[in-house]
């Protein structure tokens, strides 16, 4: 990522001293050029995802209108080419890492939050949702290659079957062995 690139940061989050908090954090980095909407409910960030396009998501999973798992598969939902860090209170690594496992990028405990990790978590968390995607596009590329050749090969074994066929009904030997390969 470019030092230049301006960051395009939504941060779902309903605690004004959260808000103010990340807000200073944010911009106590000067290395990080940044565009920061906010959010003090799920439903209003929806609306956000739904007409801007962002590079990072901060979310905090309590909100008014939402609450856990709920808060994080609706915003997971609306933007799963977004990378998505958790700005949680929850001591609970487990339940956090289950998060991770369902698609979030990263997470980072309130009551650790500094500029620096703030920061590093952004990079990456960016730069590891580019490369999930990266190899999301690849395996599909990779998926559709393979069933080209799988139907051209199954193509080949029913046409090799239809000239045996031929041959047979002419009179003659097969052409073609069950392994496919030619007689000779």
């Amino acid at each position: 990522m470019s030092s230049k690139s301006i960051l395009s940061i939504l941060l779902i989050e309903d605690n004004p001293g959260d808000v103010r908090l990340i807000n200073e954090l944010l911009i106590e980095n000067t290395s990080l050029h940044h565009q920061l909407h906010v959010a003090n409910s799920l439903g209003e960030g929806c609306n956000l995802l739904k007409n801007h396009e962002f590079t990072v998501i901060l979310l905090d999973l309590n909100l008014p209108d939402s609450c856990g798992k709920d808060t994080f598969n609706t915003v997971f939902q609306n933007a799963r080419n977004i990378p998505i860090i958790l700005i949680t209170g929850l001591q609970d690594v487990e339940q956090v890492l289950s998060y991770i496992k369902e698609g979030a990028q990263d997470y980072v405990i309130k009551a650790d939050l500094n500029s620096n990790l703030l920061l590093k978590t952004i990079h990456f968390a960016i730069e590891r949702k580019k490369l999930m995607n990266e190899l999301v596009q690849k395996t599909k590329t990779l998926q559709q290659t393979m069933n080209y050749f799988t139907d051209r090969e199954l193509k080949m074994i029913e046409l090799k079957k239809e000239i045996n066929e031929l041959i047979i009904k002419q009179g003659g030997e097969k052409k073609y062995l069950r392994n496919d390969s030619i007689n000779s």
